[in-house]
């Protein structure tokens, strides 16, 4: 009687034999051996095949897809999930590895959620979390909402408030629902330019309207913003700004635009439904300029070809809104081209938001200039930062000597000698702690 010889027997290695039980599943799934059930996945349905069994171990939707009463035919169609988001979630429900990244993460967190993959589910939650930008927070936002996630709908919507003019100029901001956005513009902590806001408004109306198979009209557009169009603060917009942007737009009707200019005339009048308050978020009365030199003179060149900078920390946490430069040394109005960022010293990455790039007239005998960022910038205690400042135009006043701490009550901001960054130009060699440019950073305690 002829007998079956394994593979150890026979001195030959099976596909098995030298695998991990995670391996074995990952090669079975990956080479189709054994599988039992077809899945048409996404708008193409390309196939997918799998294993009933490990599935319903992994997942009680599954376990009732297949062995409950209502058991699915050998053939399931998901036509919302794309092809590759799935074969990563196979993956994983084999695994327990998987891979994600912004553009997987959000199918990731659909497709755990629709089979009840808890373990899947907080990993994708955790991510988000951990990831947001000015750039994708509103998507993360919408997603929250849709999937009720308090938590991470809280945590985005906290990110927004405390970015507004970088999260509002994004494109994500056309995504989010009506609620969504009112929920944003609505909000006192907002921290964003009234420009900023309506500009979103009006991105947003267009977007909606195409949403809605409408045709992008003023009339249009007011009816899907609604009364959202009330949280607009107009009476804070630069005058001319308001008077050359809004009433193109339609926005308005005739009677709010002269309601509005009849305020900006006249503060008393009443111009509710507006709010005329400025948010909380933006306005604020402890701004303090942390001066570093003691002494001024004159002569320092702002050629492009070097930078400037400066290293500091502050002993608590705190915004910081700007910089000032040093203006011209001859009594004449000067023109200055200014390019600035800031670095973490620890991985030499430009912080999100910190980038600014302008063109300054500085009108004669001026010591000093402001230049700020888009937005105010955390900063964190004891978190060291690299100031870095790139000048093009006449040569310019510097300071010295250099002080190492200042004080302003109890908030203390120390200065250190600037690390040359990959980002920029050769370091000018007498920007330092004792003697350069860069006179004062401005911050909000």
């Amino acid at each position: 009687m002829a007998t079956c010889k394994s593979s150890s027997q026979t001195g030959l290695d099976s596909w098995q034999s030298r695998k991990s039980l995670s391996e074995c599943l990952r090669y079975s799934l990956e080479n189709k051996m054994f599988t039992n059930v077809t899945f048409k996945v996404g708008r193409e349905q390309k196939n997918v095949q799998a294993h009933r069994q490990i599935l319903s171990i992994r997942s009680g939707v599954f376990e009732a897809m297949f062995y409950g009463p209502l058991a699915e035919q050998d053939e399931i169609v998901i036509p919302e999930v794309e092809h590759d988001i799935f074969e990563q979630f196979l993956r994983y429900l084999y695994t327990d590895d998987v891979t994600m990244d912004g553009a997987s993460v959000m199918g990731l967190l659909y497709v755990s959620k629709k089979y009840d993959v808890k373990t899947l589910e907080q990993k994708c939650l955790t991510h988000l979390l951990s990831s947001m930008t000015s750039d994708n927070v509103c998507v993360i936002l919408e997603q929250a909402h849709v999937f009720d996630e308090e938590e991470l709908k809280e945590k985005a919507l906290t990110f927004i408030l405390e970015n507004g003019d970088a999260t509002l100029k994004s494109s994500g901001v056309t995504d989010l629902c009506h609620e969504c956005l009112v929920k944003i513009i609505q909000a006192e902590e907002l921290v964003a330019d009234e420009k900023s806001v309506f500009e979103a408004v009006v991105a947003w109306s267009e977007r909606a309207c195409k949403k809605q198979n409408k045709d992008v009209t003023h009339e249009n557009r007011r009816q899907v913003i609604g009364e959202g169009i009330m949280h607009v603060r107009f009476p804070l917009l630069d005058h001319k700004y308001f008077a050359k942007k809004v009433p193109p737009t339609n926005m308005l009707t005739d009677k709010e635009i002269i309601k509005i200019f009849t305020h900006c005339a006249c503060p008393d009048e009443n111009v509710s439904p507006f709010n005329a308050n400025k948010r909380t978020g933006v306005i604020r009365e402890d701004k303090i300029i942390i001066q570093r030199f003691a002494g001024l003179h004159g002569g320092f060149s702002c050629l492009n070809n070097k930078d400037h900078g400066i290293m500091f920390s502050v002993n608590q946490d705190a915004s910081l809104l700007g910089f000032q430069l040093y203006g011209p040394c001859e009594r004449t109005t000067a023109n200055y081209d200014v390019r600035a960022f800031i670095t973490d010293p620890t991985t030499d990455d430009v912080i999100e938001g910190s980038s600014v790039t302008t063109s300054v007239s500085v009108a004669a005998g001026t010591t000093t200039y402001d230049v700020e960022f888009p937005r105010p910038l955390k900063v964190s205690k004891d978190k060291k930062c690299n100031l870095i400042v790139n000048i093009d135009g006449p040569d310019s006043h510097w300071g010295y000597p250099g002080r190492s701490t200042v004080q302003n009550g109890s908030f203390v901001c120390s200065f250190f000698k600037c690390q040359k960054s990959k980002h920029g130009n050769k370091l000018n060699l007498c920007t330092d702690v004792n003697q350069g440019q860069i006179p004062g950073l401005m911050f909000l305690v």
